[in-house]
């Protein structure tokens, strides 16, 4: 029989060999797993670099590419123009004179002329001015005749010329003249025809009339007049009313006879 220490050296030799190849075999497979992993490379800063710029340029390839939306056309707004006035041909009429003040800058032209001197408009009337607020009221007061005694010539010529025309051509003209108007013109009045029969007056103002010539309220200004007249129109019995609209009635419809009449003889 084998001794106690025996069989314990023919087990220790037994299991030794075993345990050696489990040992060998598990570093042999770590070994093995270890070499099929990729070795991880080391970043450089000149590798960082050149990866960054090719993923800018990446995406800016990449927008360049992307088409965009396009923008929608902005609509211009709106503006109100003035209507453009008709162009119909003016009547032949008196020139109005000249202002004081154009009479005396003519005068100033006049001179700069006769020196040989070049003219600049916009020199000489900055001269002029300074020169025409230097003059007394007494050398003011020459022009401002001068231009009174045109306008009255003026005023002679208008009328004259006023009764030449005919109801056509008063209609031609104050249709020009209302285009005008509605293009923006300014001071361009109506003509009116001496000859032609006059409008009557409404209700209210032959009222307003017949006050006036009994001489009420004649100790107020013109504008409290108006109101007074206003006032008093206001507080007359209903049959008085009726009285001055029947008045007015049958002078309107006058009025419309005589019109009709004198348009017809003067086509």
């Amino acid at each position: 029989m084998l001794s106690l220490s025996a069989f314990r050296a023919l087990s220790f030799s037994s299991v030794a060999p075993a345990t050696q190849a489990v040992r060998f075999m598990a570093v042999k497979a770590a070994a093995t797993s270890t070499a099929a992993k990729p070795a991880a490379k080391k970043e450089t800063p000149g590798s960082t670099k050149s990866t960054k710029a090719t993923a800018a340029k990446t995406t800016k390839a990449t927008k360049a590419t992307t088409p965009t939306k396009a923008a929608k056309p902005v609509k211009a707004k709106k503006v109100a123009e003035k209507p453009k006035a008709k162009k119909i041909a003016p009547l032949p009429m008196p020139k109005r004179p000249s202002t004081p003040w154009n009479l005396f800058f003519m005068e100033h032209l006049d001179k700069v002329k006769a020196s040989g001197e070049p003219i600049v408009p916009t020199v000489e009337t900055a001269n002029a001015s300074v020169l025409w607020k230097q003059l007394a009221e007494d050398q003011k007061k020459v022009y401002e005749d001068k231009y009174r005694a045109s306008f009255e010539i003026f005023k002679k010529q208008v009328s004259d010329r006023l009764q030449e025309l005919t109801p056509a051509e008063f209609k031609q003209e104050n249709a020009r003249r209302s285009a005008l108007r509605a293009a923006g013109k300014k001071n361009l009045p109506s003509l009116k025809d001496p000859n032609a029969p006059k409008r009557p007056l409404s209700s209210f103002f032959r009222f307003a009339q017949d006050q006036r010539k009994a001489g009420k309220f004649s100790d107020l200004p013109l504008k409290d007049q108006v109101r007074s007249f206003a006032a008093a129109w206001k507080s007359i019995s209903p049959s008085e009313k009726t009285r001055y609209d029947e008045l007015s009635r049958v002078a309107l419809d006058q009025y419309k006879a005589d019109k009709a009449r004198y348009e017809a003889q003067h086509q």
